[in-house]
């Protein structure tokens, strides 16, 4: 009789633990805002940050797609500071998104740190080319021999969240939806 409760509590604990792991509760939030001297906004949460990656890597990643097969082989200024921004935004949302799971203790937002620092790097690279287009060139200068390295720093990012998007898909982490 005495093992009944104990396995009831085995299966609960397997059943509904997979919510457990990894999550942080108000005092764990606390703990973590009074160790690092900050205050997290209330709509930080795990699933807020695997929702902002998962929309990042599927939606995000299908506009930068087109963008790059459409739009940047014709070095129009408008469309290039828009992408610029848009990928700015999402770095930021990211990063606040990082930065609390870091310091809760819940991993990263791209899996480890070297993944997230190697995509954050490249958004970085990618908008800092654009930029430079968009702020520092004429048109014509533009087509003619700015794009080379826009798209060479579009391509690595790029492949760099399709490999990343991948091995989530792979270990069923990541659903397209």
């Amino acid at each position: 009789m005495k093992k009944l409760p104990i396995t009831a509590a085995l299966v609960v604990l397997v059943l509904c633990g997979s919510s457990w792991v990894g999550a942080c509760d108000d005092a764990c939030e606390k703990k973590a805002e009074a160790k690092h001297g900050v205050k997290f906004a209330s709509y930080l949460n795990k699933d807020f940050c695997s929702t902002t990656r998962a929309d990042f890597l599927i939606q995000d990643y299908k506009s930068l797609e087109k963008y790059q097969a459409e739009q940047l082989p014709n070095g129009h200024k408008g469309g290039m500071n828009n992408i610029r921004k848009m990928l700015e935004q999402r770095k930021d949302w990211l990063t606040e998104c990082d930065d609390y799971l870091r310091m809760t203790d819940q991993g990263r937002i791209f899996r480890d740190k070297a993944t997230t620092d190697k995509i954050f790097a490249a958004i970085d690279k990618t908008n800092r080319e654009l930029n430079s287009l968009v702020y520092n060139g004429s048109q014509d200068l533009i087509v003619v021999n700015g794009l080379d390295i826009a798209q060479q720093d579009f391509d690595q990012m790029m492949q760099l969240l399709d490999q990343h998007k991948t091995q989530l898909q792979l270990r069923g982490l990541l659903v397209n939806r």
